[in-house]
């Protein structure tokens, strides 16, 4: 595709087909990862693409325990049963082909290291430095994102998982300094006939000073 085309036709896909994408095709979507942009050129990322169902469903039951958990401690029925749809919504990536995890390795930026020093807040440092290394991360996703598109395969980008994260750890065996922060799956999109919501039009997002 050329790449307007690409960007133009990625939408998110939730339900995949059984035919798992090859591990050179994963590699070539992790690759674009890996060329996008980063804070102070610090890659500061690594990604694990999982194809084995077990560990799949591993994860799966870790966010639907922890969901369970945190509904033990809301008394609104209503909320209650939200964070019912939530668990579903959050481990339907156990039935995708691959599942990528997006980790954040450990960054240190010298701005933030010297505002912590002279006293500033937590919340006062994000007002005046986002977090980079998250921005970095979200750049690698997104290229990814196109990647997949551009092979042919639909992704999800999935955030809501990320509340097993201490378990995705162990499971995955990663280091404690190390960060999930998304998984991504990707698969041959199942009876491809949804629609892509609607987005905002340029007029509604863009302003133009001259």
């Amino acid at each position: 595709m050329e790449f307007f085309e690409t960007v133009s036709k990625r939408k998110t896909i939730r339900k995949y087909d059984k035919e798992k994408p090859s591990v050179g095709d994963i590699k070539k979507i992790t690759d674009s990862a890996r060329l996008a942009p980063s804070a102070t050129n610090s890659q500061n990322w690594k990604f694990i693409a999982i194809y084995n169902d077990e560990v799949k469903q591993k994860m799966a039951d870790a966010v639907y325990c922890k969901y369970s958990e945190i509904s033990t401690y809301i008394n609104d029925e209503t909320f209650k049963e939200k964070i019912e749809y939530y668990k579903n919504f959050s481990t339907f990536f156990k039935d995708a082909p691959v599942v990528i995890a997006c980790v954040e390795t450990k960054r240190e930026s010298v701005m933030t290291e010297y505002m912590k020093k002279y006293g500033l807040k937590y919340e006062e440092i994000l007002l005046l430095r986002p977090d980079s290394s998250l921005l970095s991360m979200g750049a690698a996703i997104e290229n990814m994102c196109l990647a997949a598109a551009d092979l042919g395969y639909g992704s999800c980008w999935m955030c809501a998982p990320i509340v097993a994260y201490k378990e995705f750890k162990q499971i995955l065996n990663l280091d404690s300094t190390d960060k999930i922060v998304s998984l991504l799956t990707i698969g041959k999109p199942f009876a491809d006939n949804q629609n892509r919501p609607p987005k905002k039009t340029l007029d509604e997002i863009m302003a133009v000073i001259e």
